[in-house]
């Protein structure tokens, strides 16, 4: 499993950045979000990458 942390003060940068780093991981799975608010916001994504072979 691995975690993608994502942090901005701007609610509307960390809304690009998230939806930006979805649209181009779109096959990891999501396993599980959490946030966290104050003067930053923080949103980490737990995730798991599909077991594919390497083609050689």
């Amino acid at each position: 499993m691995k975690v993608k942390a994502i942090s901005s003060s701007d609610p509307r940068l960390l809304e690009h950045e998230l939806n930006q780093w979805l649209e181009d991981n779109r096959w990891v799975n999501i396993v599980n979000i959490t946030q966290s608010s104050g003067p930053t916001h923080l949103i980490c994504l737990w995730y798991e990458e599909p077991n594919v072979p390497v083609l050689g």
